[in-house]
């Protein structure tokens, strides 16, 4: 595997929420990796409740619908009503969506609670790890106690579905992050929310390039993928709303030029890390981080800073450039310092 950057982390997004389809097994054994028995009580719970069928739909799903998307915003409101739970519904039977379908079933959302037609979605679901399967039907059939929400994420044992967790879970973050910084624009200027707007288009452009720095080695790599591109967007929306309260540390020219330098050495000392893999000479140490992938992700920082140099500028407190850079920088020199590691 060569790269973790936005093709694998849509797959990791994707995987273990799909269906298992018309011609797959049942319960889908498919990528368990290891033997099994049917005498194992896991197996029986899914034979029990093989012949179980979701209800319908009282609507259809709209064509473009995202099962898993949709039921976390949903998750997420303060208040979601019966109808907009049907919609949830409607889009995961259009999709065949056996995780979200199980979700629903199990916290009786939209439908009355069932845990038998939970446990027959369970049973259905796709790139699922034999522990992940017996830990998950197991939940289901001891249940939670009162006021628990049962999830896809609480019984996973495999870095696929690690991948997919962590997904869910800057979705949900990012939706916060941009709620805030879309609060906090109402009350600038007009120039300053223009330049606030190029500003996170930077920074997100960054995040998503700053996702192949790192090593998509190992099965939890889709996980520190995205939890390393949720780092990033939490620390640019941290910077902007601090710029915006007049709160960016204070710094001097002099705090700049000596941030600038400690980022060129780094810069130089991960560009310098020669490969150990025959077949990959473009690559630093054993990881799978190419150094084009870090000329690309600090083309992209050059163009946050500047950004953020604008907007600072913009702004009616003025925060100073020196400021702006001097931070910025020293988060880019922590971030190559974490590739250097990869020697």
């Amino acid at each position: 595997m060569k790269r973790i950057g936005p093709a694998l982390l849509a797959i990791a997004m994707t995987a273990g929420a799909s269906a298992q389809g018309p011609a797959s097994i049942y319960p889908n054994t498919a990528n368990f990796g290891v033997p099994f028995s049917t005498d194992e009580d896991w197996y029986k719970q899914c034979m029990r409740v093989e012949h179980l069928q979701p209800a319908p739909a009282p609507g259809a799903a709209q064509a473009d619908c995202r099962p898993m998307e949709l039921y976390d915003r949903k998750r997420s409101q303060a208040v979601t009503s019966p109808l907009e739970w049907e919609q949830v519904r409607a889009c995961a039977l259009g999709k065949q969506d056996d995780a979200v379908l199980m979700m629903l079933y199990a916290n009786g959302y939209g439908v009355p609670r069932d845990r038998d037609h939970a446990i027959h979605h369970a049973c259905s679901l796709d790139f699922i790890a034999k522990a992940e399967m017996e830990a998950r039907i197991a939940h289901l059939v001891n249940g939670d106690p009162p006021g628990k929400v049962f999830d896809l994420c609480d019984d996973i044992t495999s870095g696929l579905m690690g991948g997919v967790c962590a997904a869910r879970h800057e979705a949900q973050d990012s939706r916060t992050r941009e709620a805030r910084l879309d609060r906090a624009a109402r009350a600038l200027p007009a120039a300053s929310r223009a330049a606030l707007a190029k500003l996170r288009a930077a920074a997100g452009r960054y995040a998503e390039a700053a996702a192949d720095e790192t090593d998509a080695n190992g099965t939890l790599a889709a996980a520190f993928a995205y939890q390393h591109q949720a780092k990033r967007r939490e620390q640019a929306m941290q910077a902007m709303l601090d710029a915006i309260a007049g709160k960016l540390p204070a710094a001097s020219p002099e705090d700049d030029a000596e941030q600038d330098r400690r980022l060129n050495l780094v810069y130089k000392e991960v560009m310098a890390i020669p490969s150990t893999q025959d077949d990959w000479p473009d690559r630093i140490g054993a990881s799978t981080i190419a150094r084009a992938d870090v000329r690309k992700a600090e083309r992209l920082w050059i163009a946050y800073r500047d950004a953020f140099v604008a907007f600072g500028a913009s702004l009616p407190a003025n925060a100073s450039a020196d400021a702006v850079k001097a931070l910025l920088t020293a988060q880019r020199s922590a971030e190559l310092a974490y590739v250097a590691r990869f020697r």
